[in-house]
């Protein structure tokens, strides 16, 4: 299952997967083989709340770091899916049609979005923050949003 780095705010939980790396816009990438799985982060999944649809680019489309690829369309909000790599796009995850509830269940697992073909990692790799880096990012910004709540 792998390790994870975790924070509590009220009742909520929200976790950070080590290992993989992760971009300001809420995405993280993992990188496996010249390729790289992308998802949603778990604080972004539970602050725009529960999945309904999303579309993406059509595999074999080349997709820029920072490009946005797709939209997810939520309860509360629709947004854009900013790409952390750039590559050829290779898959969409066949699960997210049918099930697109998952990036809540499990966005660090079953809930990946897309699989990228990367043309260049290591250049990929220094525009993204590690787990350590996110994890202190992320709890900046539970307290940034705690304090436009409760003063």
């Amino acid at each position: 299952m792998g390790e994870f780095l975790e924070t509590t705010y009220e009742k909520f939980i929200f976790k950070v997967k080590v290992g993989y790396l992760y971009s300001h816009e809420e995405f993280w990438a993992n990188f496996e083989d010249g390729a790289a799985s992308v998802g949603l982060t778990d604080f972004m999944q539970k602050a725009k709340g529960d999945v309904a649809f999303l579309e993406t680019v059509e595999p074999g489309t080349l997709v820029k770091r920072g490009d946005e690829i797709g939209k997810i369309e939520t309860i509360k909000a629709t947004f854009g899916i900013i790409s952390p790599v750039s590559g050829k796009m290779a898959e969409v995850n066949p699960e997210m049609d049918a099930s697109p509830y998952l990036i809540n269940h499990d966005p660090y697992g079953t809930g990946w979005i897309y699989r990228i073909e990367l043309s260049d990692p290591d250049a990929d790799k220094a525009q993204l923050m590690d787990a350590k880096e996110y994890f202190e990012a992320m709890k900046d910004k539970i307290a940034r949003e705690a304090k436009k709540l409760y003063g």
